[in-house]
């Protein structure tokens, strides 16, 4: 296939995210304002980059914006801050800067997952039709979940809401390829990931090391993932296999980036009281079960085990280098998702974002390639075929028509109304990093890192330290009066919101009024 070709190929499988972004844009209530977050942790990374425009110092690193503290030691770095910060220096909107991005970045992904496709089944007429299948292929969750609320009786507004009963979060983990691509940044760690792994493949090895650094750099799960699947294969080819093709400084130079991977990330950060309340945090039983990755992962594993048995016996299976890499892809990240199983669980899965289906997928290939030359046989083995494509399909198509099928009318990160852009109209304008924002309009807690210079004593649920702790201190403050220590001499905005009023505020922190609208009001005492 055409380099042109290829270009076309990735441009119209882009076009699901494509209808996405202009779903988000144009499909909601006249009340809202689409901010251009589809998800509400898109948030956290254009907090980070907001970093880096403000400061009268540039720094490299970025400190932990939902540390409530300008003064929080700056020890995290990823590149595409950057890029983001360029940008929003600039003056452009947050939210359509990362839109712009992810809609971008699941192009390049699917781009180069058509490259390698095309390295592994040189001049195979079959090419279009896998590439189609990798991006948009998925397991049986949706049909798990129907079945499911079938058997248990479970009513819905509409059948098709039961496909999220056995999909994580919604859909939302992304079980299979290409639902990540509708997550900005996780598009972007998977075209780092295809990259990658697309130099080892034609033994770019120079080029692969720093490629490995710089997705290392870039995700800590994703960084670890790749690595581990690199140096199991890498041992299995110099030990087992005894590759000449692969030079031992390449084996080399990958393991010290895993020791450096782990040394960042584990040890450095670490030496960091701030990090290690955060480390605590993150290191949550977050995993799943066999209701879930059984439907997930039952058709690629299939095609694995098909190979298998047509590549029998095993040593056979094991001749190819690329198929002992997919092997080692496979189990090592099917592993990592269910680490649970042999060490204290850190957000098992979060390993999963694709990588295990991808794996399994790559695993299989030879399988499906038979499988699609079934076109050739008689009407039974080609209805056969059409049912098993259906199958694979179903997952992502289920899930891209509920997602654009919805109007938006509840305010979120991705919606907000004009009464809570004028609060952050007004914060820019006013505040500095220096002020504190304490109150319950938890979106503006939570938000403000992105819109205004302003920090937030309570603000993301895992990102904030001590946050139950930060509640119960904010709390006794606005009841009584009784300001903590720790805030020292700063600036502080209690941002309150009119339609909940959870709070009793004391009122000698109320005599200063410096906004107010329909539904919010912010003292200053």
């Amino acid at each position: 296939m055409s380099r042109q070709r290829s270009l076309l190929l990735s441009l119209l499988l882009t076009l699901p995210v494509l209808f996405f972004v202009i779903h988000h844009y144009t499909s909601h209530s006249p009340d809202l304002h689409p901010t251009g977050f589809t998800n509400n942790e898109n948030v956290l990374y254009m907090a980070y980059a907001h970093q880096y425009t403000e400061g009268e110092h540039f720094s490299i690193g970025y400190s932990n914006p939902f540390d409530g503290n300008p003064q929080s030691p700056r020890i995290y770095f990823q590149p595409v801050n950057f890029l983001f910060a360029a940008f929003l220096k600039a003056g452009a909107d947050p939210g359509f800067i990362f839109t712009l991005f992810g809609l971008l970045m699941a192009f390049c992904c699917i781009y180069l997952g058509a490259r390698i496709i095309q390295h592994l089944l040189p001049g195979n007429k079959h090419i279009v039709a896998v590439t189609f299948l990798f991006t948009w292929g998925g397991g049986l969750t949706a049909l798990a979940g129907v079945g499911n609320a079938v058997f248990t009786g479970t009513v819905f507004n509409h059948w098709t809401d039961a496909i999220y009963l056995a999909d994580p979060a919604n859909g939302w983990w992304g079980m299979n390829w290409g639902r990540t691509l509708f997550i900005p940044l996780e598009a972007y760690y998977h075209f780092l990931f295809l990259l990658t792994l697309y130099l080892v493949l034609k033994q770019r090895w120079k080029a692969a090391i720093p490629a490995a650094l710089f997705l290392s750099l870039s995700h800590p799960f994703t960084g670890i993932e790749y690595l581990t699947i690199l140096i199991g294969w890498l041992l299995l080819e110099k030990i087992i296999f005894r590759n000449k093709n692969i030079p031992y400084w390449y084996l080399a130079a990958t393991f010290f980036t895993l020791l450096f991977h782990v040394w960042y990330y584990l040890v450095y950060l670490n030496s960091f009281p701030e990090h290690r309340q955060l480390f605590s945090q993150y290191s949550a039983g977050w995993t799943y079960s066999f209701r879930v990755f059984i439907p997930a992962y039952l058709l690629v594993f299939f095609l694995s085990l098909l190979t298998v048995y047509l590549n029998r016996p095993l040593p056979k299976f094991l001749t190819s280098p690329q198929q002992r890499l997919f092997l080692c892809w496979a189990v090592i990240a099917f592993f990592l998702s269910k680490h649970e199983w042999f060490i204290k669980p850190m957000q098992p899965i979060h390993f999963t974002r694709g990588y295990v289906w991808a794996g399994f997928f790559f695993l299989g290939l030879p399988g499906l390639i038979w499988l699609l030359n079934f076109w050739k046989g008689k009407f039974f083995q080609q209805m056969l075929l059409a049912g098993f494509l259906v199958l694979l399909l179903v997952d992502n198509t289920l899930w891209i028509s509920n997602e654009l099928k919805s109007k938006e009318t509840s305010e979120w990160e991705g919606y907000l109304k004009e009464d809570t852009r004028e609060v952050f109209d007004f914060l820019k304008k006013t505040s500095s990093q220096q002020d504190l924002l304490l109150g319950d309009a938890w979106l503006i807690n939570y938000m403000a890192n992105v819109y205004s210079p302003a920090n937030a004593w309570v603000s993301h649920p895992y990102n904030t330290p001590n946050r139950e702790r930060r509640i119960e201190e904010m709390n006794h403050f606005l009841t009584t009066g009784i300001q903590p220590a720790e805030w020292g001499n700063r600036h502080l905005l209690i941002v309150i919101n009119k339609l909940q009023l959870h709070i009793l505020i004391n009122p000698a922190l109320k005599k200063h009024k410096i906004f107010e609208n329909s539904s919010y009001i912010i003292f200053t005492p």
